[in-house]
């Protein structure tokens, strides 16, 4: 039997990318909850006593790590290693080698993976030999099938583990298609557990052998909500695997759509996020929330007002205790799926058509050619340009602006005819 930790995706020094306008009393301990949620899970993996520790990529956020991330690292890998406990290491598309003068020597207990692929073998306390195959990424842009690469199970070990820092062809997720793979192409190696990286959202994918994402350590943004960690994973011969989430972030982002039916007043609707704020204040972890209100249909105009320009979020008397619960946007949802044009099918047919030919990748990026262009974004957001979230955000809101000013319009027009 063996037993070990399966991370990734820990984006030490993440910048945090999604509040405007954030309180100062939170952002020191919102900027620390990268470092806070690995130090937990290195607690853990000690508590665990576990036999090795696994990093499938992702450990920095950026390219360009800071001193402060590596020295943290080094110091938390040291705590496995006073342990007893190895750790096995792969670089992925944030994180990818190079600029090695730049960096800090990490424990002898680390085993880092190279550009190539290659196999590191253990032997445990109990005296299994383990073997562990994996690969760093030498650039941001890994697009070969690294996965023909792998060799096949190695017959003379007890257990064979593959670390794969990559992209499930067919899955759906805004991740970049790096060093794709198929479901097949794992079984095909005859591995026993497959320690997956780079999709942010935690997801068994096969169960026999294991075929796993686990997900990040902490929510970067508005779209990595519901808890976050690592798998504590014990693998045993004729016996199921057995793999136990472990939530190690001290802040969740979450998201709420809450009805104000029968509300009419500014009163009513403050005591509608009372009672928001009271259902997630009980939770373990701290709450960075946003609300979307459906339903506003009986409000007063005036309160309407106050929601849209801000002036009822900037009221919301906030909590910063130890977990918190911090609201931070405050909007009215939109019916994006309102039928526009209802009688006028050559306008209706025009705009699906316009849309259709503005959401394809060509279009969509020779438009925002100058955008990709600017010194700023060019240097420092070059990634942009293969991120499929800021695509679909960027998406989302102009659709949401187009319905707002053509609903407008259209309701302006009826309102004068009657």
């Amino acid at each position: 039997m063996i037993t070990f930790i399966h991370t990734a995706d820990i984006h030490l020094d993440s910048p945090f990318k999604g509040i405007k306008q954030l309180d100062p009393q939170l952002f020191e301990e919102i900027y620390q909850s990268t470092f806070a949620s690995f130090h937990e899970l290195i607690s853990r993996a000690i508590a665990a006593a576990v036999d090795f520790f696994l990093i499938s990529g992702d450990i920095y956020d950026e390219e360009n790590q800071s001193v402060k991330a590596q020295a943290f690292l080094r110091e938390e890998l040291g705590r496995l290693d006073q342990a007893g406990i190895p750790v096995f290491l792969s670089h992925g598309n944030h994180d990818f080698l190079g600029r090695e003068a730049l960096k800090l020597q990490l424990p002898d207990n680390v085993t880092i993976f190279e550009k190539e692929v290659a196999t590191a073998y253990l032997t445990t306390k109990q005296g299994e030999k383990v073997a562990i195959t994996g690969f760093s990424y030498p650039s941001r842009w890994v697009e070969e099938r690294m996965i023909l690469e792998y060799p096949q199970r190695d017959m003379t070990a007890d257990y064979h583990i593959g670390m794969l820092h990559g992209y499930l062809e067919g899955l759906h997720s805004s991740e970049g298609v790096y060093a794709p793979f198929s479901l097949g192409e794992l079984n095909m190696k005859n591995y026993d557990y497959w320690a997956l990286g780079h999709i942010h959202k935690r997801q068994t994918l096969q169960l026999a052998p294991p075929v796993v994402y686990c997900g990040n350590t902490q929510g970067r943004n508005p779209n990595e909500t519901e808890e976050k960690g690592a798998y504590l994973v014990t693998l045993q011969r004729k016996m199921e695997p057995l793999l136990q989430f472990m939530p190690t972030a001290p802040i969740v982002w979450e998201k709420a759509e809450v009805s104000l039916a029968g509300c009419v007043s500014l009163n009513d609707v403050f005591e509608r996020i009372d009672d928001i704020l009271a259902h997630y204040q009980t939770r373990r972890a701290s709450i960075l929330l946003s609300v979307v209100f459906r339903d506003t249909q009986d409000l007063h105009p005036d309160v309407i007002a106050k929601m849209e320009d801000g002036d009822l979020l900037d009221g919301v008397p906030q909590q910063f205790g130890k977990p918190f619960c911090y609201l931070y946007s405050l909007k009215i949802a939109v019916d994006t799926e309102k039928e526009l044009f209802p009688f006028d099918q050559v306008m209706k047919d025009s705009f699906s058509k316009s849309w259709t030919e503005t959401a394809a990748d060509d279009v969509f990026y020779q438009r925002l050619d100058q955008f990709f262009q600017h010194a700023v974004i060019r240097t420092k957001f070059a990634e942009l340009r293969k991120d499929e979230t800021f695509k679909a955000e960027v998406l989302e809101a102009a659709k949401t602006r187009l319905v707002q000013a053509i609903a407008f319009e259209e309701d302006s027009v009826e309102d004068s005819e009657d």
